[in-house]
C-alpha cells in the first residue's frame, strides 16, 4: 500500500495552490479581491504565505507539530526556501487558472 506523508512543503505548497484558486472562483471572496489592486493582491497572497509557514515554524518548535523542519536558523532558511517556491506556486496557478471575464460574469451574475 503507498505510503502518504505530508510535510511542511507540501502543506504549504497545497495551501498557495489552494489560495490562487480560492481568490478567483469562490463567488464572494473573488468579487472582494478583484477589486484589489495588482499589488494588493501580490502582497495579500505573499502575506498569508508567509503567515502559514510561521504558524507552522512556530509550531514545530512549540512541538504541536511534528515536521521535517528544525528549530534553528537552518531551519527558518530551509522555511524561508519553501516560503519562495510557494509564493511562485501560488502566482503561478493564478496566472494559469484565471478565469475570463465572461466566465467570471456566468459565474458570478446575478441569479434570475
Amino acid at each position: 500500500m503507498y505510503e502518504f506523508t505530508v510535510t511542511s512543503e507540501f502543506l504549504l505548497i497545497i495551501v498557495a495552490g489552494g489560495l490562487a484558486l480560492a481568490f478567483d472562483y469562490f463567488p464572494g471572496l473573488a468579487q472582494w479581491f478583484d477589486a484589489l489592486s495588482t499589488a494588493a493582491k501580490r502582497q495579500l497572497n505573499a502575506g498569508l504565505i508567509v503567515g502559514v509557514s510561521a504558524v507552522i515554524f512556530a509550531g514545530t518548535c512549540w512541538a504541536v507539530f511534528i515536521t521535517n523542519l528544525v528549530c534553528t536558523t537552518k531551519g527558518a532558511l530551509d522555511l524561508l526556501s519553501i516560503v519562495f517556491v510557494a509564493i511562485s506556486v501560488n502566482q503561478g496557478v493564478h496566472l494559469l487558472t484565471k478565469p475570463t471575464q465572461a466566465f467570471k460574469a456566468r459565474l458570478f451574475g446575478a441569479k434570475k
